[in-house]
């Protein structure tokens, strides 16, 4: 399956797109008089993208992913060779900056890995392909933010990765080439068990430092029980990782 089919793939099984199509799947049939079917269709279609859009749901979604607990400052190499950063999305059209620039994911992973190699000195390699739209890599643009930003020299680039899997296996390349076998491995919380899994796939030994952890849903407010964009964006996300762990279990 080619990378833009299984792009398309994707959308159409995440939500908002899988209810839309329940829902347009369920007026169709009720058109054609299969009212039993159709009503099942539209009730799941319906009720799945409001429990969707509720954020106790989406919270308690994304917090059964972070099984990695965050490393305790301050932190401290102990056999670790390298801070390993995954790439999570650039702006590649920016008018205001004239350049490309690091997506806010992104940026939350640098700022943490800048954190973590002011307690450590230890190099940093940088991985993420290009979207094949401009010449330039996301691993290029974190670089650049690297320097200029908080003048750390990235030691190693990954650029031809094009998702979390192809990190592993390109980065774990580069890592073995010059004898690193144990890392600490940046990325969010919610995204660390995909991302162990396929560093030790490579041989890697991988210290999980997850950031941005999903926010305590205890004393929030009545206005963060009533359904949400964020939320939906929330489910989304954590129904990518758990459809990519399955995934990719089946594949690598």
């Amino acid at each position: 399956m080619s990378f833009s089919v299984l792009s398309v793939f994707k959308a159409l099984i995440l939500p908002p797109a899988l209810n839309f199509i329940t829902i347009g799947v369920g007026i169709l049939l009720n058109k054609y008089n299969h009212k039993y079917c159709a009503r099942i269709l539209l009730f799941v279609g319906a009720f799945s993208l409001v429990l969707f859009c509720w954020s106790p749901f989406s919270h308690a979604l994304l917090e059964s992913l972070e099984t990695y607990p965050a490393l305790e400052p301050p932190v401290f190499s102990d056999n670790e060779q390298a801070i390993v950063i995954l790439a999570a999305g650039s702006r590649f059209n920016n008018k205001e900056y004239a350049k490309p620039v690091d997506g806010s994911r992104t940026l939350e992973r640098i700022r943490y890995s800048v954190f973590l190699h002011e307690h450590t000195n230890l190099p940093i390699l940088v991985t993420g392909g290009n979207t094949g739209k401009v010449d330039i890599s996301e691993a290029d643009v974190m670089a650049d933010t690297l320097m200029n930003n908080h003048h750390i020299n990235v030691k190693w680039q990954e650029n031809k990765s094009r998702n979390t899997a192809e990190n592993a296996i390109f980065s774990g390349a580069i890592l073995k080439e010059y004898g690193i076998v144990s890392i600490y491995l940046v990325t969010h919380a919610w995204h660390m068990p995909r991302a162990v899994m396929m560093f030790e796939q490579q041989g890697i030994k991988v210290t999980p430092a997850p950031t941005l952890f999903t926010p305590s849903f205890f004393g929030s407010t009545l206005f963060h029980y009533v359904p949400s964009a964020s939320a939906l964006n929330e489910t989304r996300i954590a129904l990518h990782e758990y459809i990519g762990i399955f995934w990719y279990k089946l594949r690598y």
